[in-house]
């Protein structure tokens, strides 16, 4: 059976339909549940039965499951069977996986609770992403993640204290490509102006941070707008940096030669670098 008829509402609501019916009627076959739903309800027929019987029998036993985490299991088994393409892109970023991703799988991650910021849908993306790329890979993330949700919750209240009545975007869990993790706000005069922030995350005795030519690029670009968000983990003490004082660490191309990444160590209050 293809991915497409798999993956669709009507597949997944007659998987739970089925699944709903199990739990009463254990001893009944899957067929023999089918029927006795269609008996019941005349509305239930157009729910495609066939492709729920094949996303029902590969999802396990676990009594009062609600319909998000059903939904999840059933996309969960899709992605390891299948292994789709849409599923590939995970570590760009959600965004690229929902460009990629049809309509009606579309429909079904959305029934999953799947297209929000809460903690067990940014775990589930993050685990996607991982199973795509490198054990190290992973484990940055995850603790680049960590930072991200401090930084969210600082921006959060900043934006409180400061009147302003937007909330900051997590950018990063959609797309990681474009240079920044997260979108804020802040007052310049009389106007709301964009706030950009890339956050770093740090494990080390001596702070440090890793940036990259492209978030050195998009920093560069933005200039003021843009800031760098530094956090020393597991004390979740916080550096806030501009541009222009990332700007005097960053390396000059020799040659023919280009640097792809730098590495800026704090000292006390200084900084010091290394390419």
């Amino acid at each position: 059976m293809d991915e497409e008829r798999l993956l669709s509402m009507s597949a997944f609501e007659a998987a739970y339909l089925i699944r709903s019916f199990r739990e009463k009627k254990p001893n009944l076959s899957a067929v023999e549940i089918v029927v006795m739903v269609k008996a019941i309800r005349a509305d239930f027929y157009p729910h495609d039965f066939e492709a729920g019987i094949v996303i029902e029998g590969k999802i396990p036993s676990i009594s009062l499951m609600t319909e998000e985490i059903f939904f999840t299991s059933a996309i969960n088994g899709i992605i390891a069977e299948r292994r789709p393409l849409w599923a590939r892109l995970a570590p760009a970023g959600r965004s690229h996986v929902l460009q990629a991703i049809s309509v009606n799988g579309m429909q079904c991650l959305r029934a999953a609770g799947l297209l929000g910021t809460g903690a067990r849908v940014t775990d589930w993306w993050d685990a996607l992403a991982a199973a795509y790329r490198g054990e190290r890979d992973a484990r940055l993330l995850a603790q680049g993640r960590v930072g991200e949700r401090l930084s969210l919750t600082y921006e959060t209240e900043r934006l409180r204290q400061e009147g302003i009545a937007r909330d900051p975007v997590w950018v990063a869990l959609d797309d990681n490509t474009v240079g920044y993790d997260i979108l804020s706000y802040a007052v310049h005069g009389e106007n709301e102006v964009s706030r950009l922030i890339e956050v770093k995350t740090t494990l080390s005795d001596t702070p440090r941070m890793i940036l990259s030519r492209n978030e050195w690029k998009t920093a560069d670009q933005f200039g003021a707008a843009f800031q760098f968000h530094l956090w020393s983990l597991p004390a979740g003490l916080l550096k806030i940096l501009s541009v222009e004082e990332i700007r005097r660490h960053i390396p000059v191309d020799n040659g023919l030669g280009t640097w792809e990444s730098v590495e800026i160590k704090f000292d006390s209050d200084h900084l010091s670098t290394s390419c």
